[in-house]
């Protein structure tokens, strides 16, 4: 085979796999959700759907994750009631976490095991995203919502630890598949 035709494979291959992860990260978008994690804040509901981006992000390539997140909140805009509010919210959480893991662990600590390098790539996108939570939050959501009464409070008492929550559920997750699913499929994927 051709490098060509090798190249056009592996692209094509690519392009399905964001495709079929995005198609799975906006189910899990859906459902199953984990409510009222919070109960100040009912709203604030727990998601897995990070977890196929960040299988894209760390497996294929950070960009890869970001499309997904954007794929799945583009696609959300069918059924949101937030005026897209929540998808950009949704969409800059999601992209920091993401973003932030691929390129931790394609660059930075890219000759560690991928056990040991995961361990010390998911907490730093972990701080990462919730930096973007607090700063998306503070200065666009809220004012987008129009409510600037009691918006240090919301970060403190509910974005900042739902994020936290979420984060350690959905790394906890992705952690377990990477590391027991998702190298067998990709070794049968890139043949």
């Amino acid at each position: 085979m051709k490098n060509n035709e090798r190249k056009s494979i592996i692209d094509t291959k690519t392009i399905v796999l964001v495709g079929v992860l995005s198609a799975l990260s906006y189910v899990l978008m859906l459902f199953p959700k984990i409510p009222g994690v919070i109960a100040a804040f009912p709203w604030l509901d727990i998601d897995f759907s990070d977890v196929p981006a960040l299988l894209a992000s760390v497996g294929i390539s950070p960009i890869a994750g970001v499309l997904v997140v954007a794929i799945k909140n583009i696609l959300h805009l069918t059924v949101t009631s937030t005026g897209a509010v929540g998808e950009l919210s949704n969409f800059i959480c999601g992209a920091a976490l993401v973003l932030t893991c691929g390129l931790t662990t394609k660059y930075l600590f890219k000759k560690m095991l991928n056990r040991v390098k995961l361990l010390i790539t998911l907490p730093i996108a972990c701080v990462a995203q919730v930096i973007a939570a607090i700063l998306g939050n503070y200065y666009l959501m809220i004012p987008l919502y129009g409510i600037q009464a009691g918006a240090k409070e919301y970060i403190i008492g509910g974005v900042i630890p739902f994020n936290l929550i979420k984060d350690v559920a959905v790394c906890a997750v992705f952690y377990l598949i990477y590391i027991l699913v998702y190298p067998k499929i990709q070794k049968r994927l890139y043949v």
